[in-house]
């Protein structure tokens, strides 16, 4: 009975952990993706620092403390009260802004504007940087490891409950860890320690993202039979499932919100798997005992 109750509790507890680490103090009553907070239709009342962007949508906001990031506000009022004030820029559209004069560290500019339009594309630029990356990064996986990643990719589609699970575990644990190893500091052996485990989990997190690309490129362009396969000329091999399924969540990551939450469940999946396959090679992660051969 108590061996039953092992993984529903520990799952449990790595999205309470996940909750509690991740979700960062801010404006409240907002939908908080990282460190940013977005409001949908209502009014917003910064009284607590925010550490990253806020963003309000057909709604009026009063800024009462810092905001670190940008703010911006679209089809409402803004005003400022007591110690509120924006490190960054206000960008506002179709909106009235009152009580701005010295609490604005960057610019004050409409939307439409040709400065407003750029440092909304900022944002995206960054995240179109962030793609060009991936899919280098794509390539030489995909080219270097093309049987691991097919291994692993069928895992994600087979299993997914079960890579989801063991992702969300991991996360947490490397969390947890990192937390312990970081009081190990002041000792000198922390370092190199943390610096073990961030390469372990960045490793870990890029080639579990890869083979989350290759999977959803297969559902979504894969052959289905021998004579399929055989009739394509592009459409086929390992990098075209990696880059298809790239391109798709790539796009989905440039939807404000919504892509930044399809990420995030995909980077579970991606950790998940890379452990569930170890990497693609079926290998156990420690040497096994055998019998000695008389």
């Amino acid at each position: 009975m108590f061996r039953r109750l092992i993984v529903p509790a520990m799952v449990i507890a790595a999205v309470v952990a996940l909750i509690a680490v991740l979700t960062p103090t801010g404006a409240l009553g907002a939908d908080r993706i990282g460190s940013d907070s977005y409001f949908f239709g209502r009014d917003a009342t910064i009284t607590s620092p925010v550490t990253g962007d806020v963003q309000i949508y057909k709604g009026n906001v009063t800024v009462a403390d810092r905001i670190a990031g940008d703010l911006l506000v679209v089809g409402g009022s803004v005003s400022f009260s007591g110690q509120g004030r924006v490190d960054g820029n206000l960008i506002h559209a179709a909106s009235r802004v009152a009580g701005a004069d010295g609490r604005v560290q960057g610019q004050i500019y409409p939307l439409l504007s040709l400065e407003g339009a750029a440092a909304s594309m900022t944002n995206n630029a960054v995240v179109a940087s962030l793609l060009i990356v991936w899919l280098l990064a794509s390539i030489i996986v995909a080219l270097m490891g093309g049987r691991e990643l097919r291994f692993s990719s069928s895992e994600v589609r087979v299993s997914a409950a079960h890579c989801f699970v063991l992702g969300l575990v991991a996360l947490t644990s490397f969390v947890l860890t990192a937390i312990a190893f970081s009081y190990l500091v002041p000792y000198v052996v922390g370092i190199p320690l943390l610096a073990a485990l961030g390469v372990f989990a960045t490793l870990t997190k890029v080639y579990g993202m890869i083979a989350v690309f290759h999977a959803i490129g297969t559902i979504v362009a894969g052959a289905r039979t021998r004579q399929q396969l055989e009739s394509r000329r592009w459409l086929r091999g390992d990098l075209a499932m990696v880059v298809i399924g790239l391109l798709i969540l790539g796009g989905i990551r440039f939807v404000p919100v919504i892509g930044t939450l399809v990420w995030s469940l995909a980077s579970v999946f991606g950790v998940g798997v890379a452990l569930a396959t170890r990497f693609g090679r079926r290998e156990p992660w420690f040497l096994e005992l055998r019998e000695a051969a008389v």
